[in-house]
């Protein structure tokens, strides 16, 4: 064996040696503690309580504390050095959950411990179908993103680069009673009214805008923390926004700061692409994008309480070699008759429905 090998040897020990030393410090250091769920699955429904057995490789009168946190929220602290959490999954909702175990020693030296649960709707979906009562014009340059009635008019928002804008249009006539064009580097998405203000989302900038419900004049801009802005709606109180995924924020209308957030869950899964929403009746309405369907959600839960199944209707509408006419997005309901109306984008139609439950 040359020097070098020899040499080479000696270093790989000396860094060995030193790295079993600072992982044995480590955890000399560092209180350990371990999470099981019981019963141990990945999967649980809404309703189940699960016992989470925590332990800490502690020495007794070495620990100071152990805290769970459940998204960030403190739950559950204690003293002692095995410990159980009962984990009641009503009381958080569908949705992923992260638990957090934090034990703190007597030295203020502290160690976590993370796990995951994803919880799920406890009910299937009452299944719809549909029936087209009446059929309106709609501009078929318009690349749909929200759609909305206030006091018996349609207010809607359009998307794309150099062409979104908002309208106040006439159902009957397709006639714009008045438009705001945005600049052409914003991607217009959802809108909704409240307050006699418009708001709307843009799609990548992080920015929304607030205008004057009646001479559309811009009066404020407002940033959100989602990557991207998909639906809008509110509930007479709050925003309620999608961003694409499976969650819904709530959102102040002054302050702009999240009140709370959803997840949207069936009994089987997440459901994400949730795109344009309408609150109908204390229930939330929205599109899932790139699917002929629309979910009602539980605005308290995010459970999905019925299905719509509206295949087929893109094919009343006339037929193009534009695949993006493909898409069904925009829902409104207008509270002065009680009636719900759909379209999707570069649609030549808006549609009146009514709900058929589908018993098969």
């Amino acid at each position: 064996m040359n020097r070098l090998t020899i040499y080479l040897f000696s270093v790989l020990f000396a860094l060995m040696f030193f790295m079993n030393c600072e992982q044995s410090n480590s955890h000399s250091r560092h209180p350990v503690t371990s999470i099981q769920p019981v019963p141990k699955k990945k999967i649980y429904s809404v309703g189940e309580e699960i016992q989470l057995n925590m332990q800490t490789k502690l020495k007794d009168g070495s620990l100071d504390k152990i805290e769970i946190f459940v998204d960030s929220k403190m739950v559950y602290t204690s003293n002692n050095l095995t410990n159980s959490y009962i984990y009641k999954t009503a009381d958080f909702g569908v949705g992923k959950h992260i638990i957090k175990a934090s034990a703190t020693k007597k030295d203020g030296v502290t160690g976590d411990n993370y796990d995951e649960i994803l919880v799920l709707s406890d009910i299937k979906p009452i299944k719809y179908t549909y029936q087209i009562i009446a059929e309106y014009p709609h501009n078929v340059s318009h690349f749909t993103q929200g759609l909305e009635f206030h006091d018996n008019l349609l207010y809607e928002g359009t998307g794309q680069e150099g062409s979104s804008a908002i309208y106040r249009i006439n159902l009957h006539t397709n006639k714009i009673e008045k438009e705001y064009r945005l600049e052409d580097q914003y991607f217009g998405e959802g809108i909704t009214i409240l307050s006699n203000k418009i708001y709307e989302l843009t799609y990548k900038n992080k920015i929304g805008f607030v205008y004057d419900l009646n001479t559309f004049k811009l009066l404020n801009t407002w940033n959100f923390k989602s990557n991207e802005g998909w639906g809008l709606t509110n509930d007479g109180h709050s925003l309620i926004m999608s961003d694409g995924t499976e969650n819904i924020y709530y959102i102040n209308p002054d302050t702009y700061q999240e009140e709370r957030k959803i997840q949207v869950c069936n009994e089987s899964n997440f459901v994400q692409n949730i795109n344009e929403l309408e609150y109908i009746k204390g229930e939330i309405w929205a599109n899932i994008w790139n699917a002929d369907i629309i979910v009602i959600i539980d605005p308290k839960t995010g459970k999905i309480k019925g299905e719509i199944n509206l295949t087929g209707l893109s094919g009343t509408i006339l037929q193009s070699q534009n695949e993006q006419m493909n898409v069904l997005n925009g829902i409104a309901w207008n509270p002065v008759n009680e009636k719900i109306y759909v379209t999707g984008k570069l649609w030549p139609k808006i549609f009146e429905i009514k709900l058929i439950k589908d018993n098969n």
